[in-house]
């Protein structure tokens, strides 16, 4: 079967500073993957790779088949039609006319074509997930007027109802409250379940991993520093090393938490 991803000898450098450099990566279709490491690790970098926003500066990378890099990205319109992809940073739309609605519809349009108005049933998956997310209470209202919270989950809606292949979240959790929070993590739950859509999760807090997430890649300094289980990489030992001598990590019924260490005394942990 087609890789969701496969990327050889990448580098990323900018301004004279080298982001990210991975010399091989895999990720299977119908995977679901976690990315996770400090600020500045290359987390955001490598998703932005993957969807042709950012280019090499060396290397191939190939996303459901196709070369987003290179002599063959003429199809990259057509790839982006089957990649969800929901960016870190919001984009400020606070004078955006468009309703919360509207701004969900933008992923129907580019399935249907810029010149073709929405089915019925285009009509019914954007009602569907604003339904799942929360937000028919504010459907109608300007989306710039709306919450962080509110917005991220319209960001997230605007993905869901492309319906893609291959779905990339960078912090999707942010700006949500821990209800909602959770919420979405048994969403990519459940879509790993019912669609076997490919979810590649980038996220600082091991709490939003899924537990239908059973490979981590750590990145660190631009590198893969690790990959394997969550268990294996969210290792007390390497969190601290990371973040802190205080810290480790609790794992438990497919999730994982990083508390402090006076916390987890007396429990299992890693």
């Amino acid at each position: 079967m087609t890789p969701a991803i496969e990327i050889q000898q990448l580098e990323v450098v900018a301004a004279g500073r080298r982001i990210l450099a991975l010399e091989r990566l895999r990720v299977e279709a119908g995977a679901v993957v976690a990315v996770v490491g400090p600020n500045g690790a290359g987390k955001s970098t490598l998703l932005k790779v993957c969807t042709g926003f950012v280019a090499p500066s060396r290397g191939t990378v190939r996303v459901l088949g196709r070369s987003v890099n290179g002599p063959g990205t003429a199809g990259l319109a057509a790839l982006r039609r089957q990649l969800g992809y929901v960016p870190q940073l919001l984009p400020g739309h606070s004078q955006m006319p468009l309703t919360v609605r509207e701004v969900v519809a933008i992923g129907r349009t580019g399935i249907a074509g810029p010149f073709r108005r929405l089915s019925r049933e285009d009509w019914r998956i954007v009602d569907e997930w604003i339904e799942r997310l929360g937000l028919a209470s504010v459907a109608g209202q300007r989306y710039g007027d709306a919450s962080g919270g509110e917005q991220r989950k319209a960001t997230i809606a605007r993905a869901m109802v492309q319906q893609p292949r291959l779905l990339m979240l960078d912090e999707p959790t942010a700006n949500l409250d821990l209800g909602w929070r959770e919420h979405l993590v048994g969403v990519m739950d459940e879509l790993f379940r019912t669609a076997g859509i490919t979810i590649v999760l980038v996220c600082h807090a091991p709490e939003v991993i899924p537990p239908c997430c059973r490979r981590v890649l750590l990145l660190q300094d631009g590198r893969l520093a690790a990959e394997g289980s969550p268990e294996e990489v969210l290792s007390s030992e390497r969190m601290a090393g990371l973040y802190g001598q205080g810290m480790q990590v609790l794992h438990g019924a497919g999730r994982h938490a990083v508390v402090p260490r006076d916390i987890g005394a007396g429990t299992d942990a890693y």
